[in-house]
């Protein structure tokens, strides 16, 4: 499988998409058919959380690790995730830079592989199609209620 990256740029300040991307708990929110289970705050090096996808008992959770944390400092930020679930392997890195303009560009990168990975990316062509349409919706959504978050980074 190759890494899906979605790129978007928005006239949203730096930290009101940083709280909104980084709102780990709030996932569920803007992605279909998934509730979120987080670790305590604060959000660092090494924090888990998962979102279970499904209806009602019948579906799977999607855990992951925080291996990279960066708030924004100097027009930037960067967070990292890597999966660790029993269905799903992979990772995200997730790249925010300011604009000149006030806004901020997005660049969102994502390898989803479903275990047993050697069978899972047997499947690739078809499910990277899909991975970029979901990640795709689920950013614009995101970047949608960011525009209309108060800051606090």
């Amino acid at each position: 499988m190759a890494p899906v990256e979605v790129r978007r740029t928005v006239p949203t300040p730096l930290g009101a998409v940083w709280d909104t991307l980084t709102d780990f708990g709030a996932y569920g929110t803007w992605i279909p058919l998934t509730s979120m289970r987080t670790d305590a705050p604060p959000v660092r090096l090494g924090w888990g959380f998962g979102g279970f996808t499904g209806i009602g008992p019948v579906g799977f959770l999607d855990s992951m690790l925080v291996v990279r944390w960066r708030p924004p400092a100097d027009g930037s930020a960067r967070f990292s995730v890597r999966k660790t679930g029993r269905v799903l392997a992979g990772w995200a890195d997730v790249r925010l830079a300011a604009t000149d303009s006030g806004g901020t560009e997005v660049v969102w990168r994502e390898e989803i592989v479903p275990r047993p990975e050697t069978v899972g990316r047997l499947a690739a062509p078809a499910a990277d199609r899909v991975t970029a349409r979901l990640f795709a919706g689920a950013l614009d959504r995101m970047l949608e209620a960011a525009a209309t978050r108060t800051t606090t980074s």
